[in-house]
């Protein structure tokens, strides 16, 4: 069952990208390593290539690297973007 944040994305210099955006995410466990994977939902204008690597910064305090899967614009303002994990999310200090 998904959990939902809000949440900051950067770019893997450490900018951010965009604030204020929901994300739907999953976690399980696979094997001995955490996973997680979700989906943000963001404005046409956010930039957000599939293939690249973000970092998102959840408003629970924790953050980690994901990889875009799939970016869906549907001629809406609105577009869904599919996220894999790429790393475990942890607590930023």
């Amino acid at each position: 069952m998904p959990t939902f944040h809000q949440c900051e994305i950067c770019d893997e210099e450490g900018r951010i990208v965009a604030r204020d955006i929901r994300v739907a995410l999953e976690e399980s466990a696979r094997g001995s390593a955490p996973a997680w994977y979700g989906t943000i939902t963001v404005t046409h204008l956010t930039t957000l290539a599939t293939g690249q690597t973000y970092r998102l910064v959840l408003d629970d305090g924790r953050s980690g690297l994901f990889r875009v899967r799939r970016n869906t614009f549907a001629g809406d303002v609105n577009r869904a973007v599919a996220i894999d994990g790429t790393e475990p999310l942890r607590a930023q200090t």
